[in-house]
């Protein structure tokens, strides 16, 4: 009763029997925390976020892969941003597949991440 966390088994109750997928629950609170804005312009989407404290290793666009319920890895249909930290450590974004298919460029200054995607 004490120390567990059943607010999370809640929400993926809550989550099934809405017929959604159940998606881990652990790294979406430091995602929308890190995630500062967005950016649309005519030649570019700028995503900035706050990564402080952190050393960044690469930031690429790459299929989502899942685990489904026979333990396989499948590819969903999803595209994700994938910042990976020098721990090992990887954010991983849904972005839609219109921006899936941008050149990307990135800077880091000062914990500010900048990831722009050009048109």
């Amino acid at each position: 009763m004490f120390g567990d966390d059943s607010f999370t088994s809640i929400e993926d109750l809550f989550s099934q029997l809405s017929g959604g997928r159940r998606h881990p629950s652990q790294g979406t609170r430091a995602q929308t925390q890190s995630l500062l804005n967005t950016i649309e312009s005519k030649k570019e989407t700028i995503l900035i976020f706050d990564i402080s404290g952190k050393k960044i290793i690469s930031v690429e666009i790459k299929d989502d892969i899942e685990t489904n319920e026979y333990g396989e890895r499948v590819h969903n249909g999803q595209k994700i941003l994938a910042i990976k930290f020098e721990n090992n450590e990887t954010l991983k974004y849904n972005i839609p597949k219109t921006l899936a298919k941008r050149k990307i460029d990135h800077t880091f200054s000062n914990g500010i991440l900048e990831v722009s995607l050009k048109k």
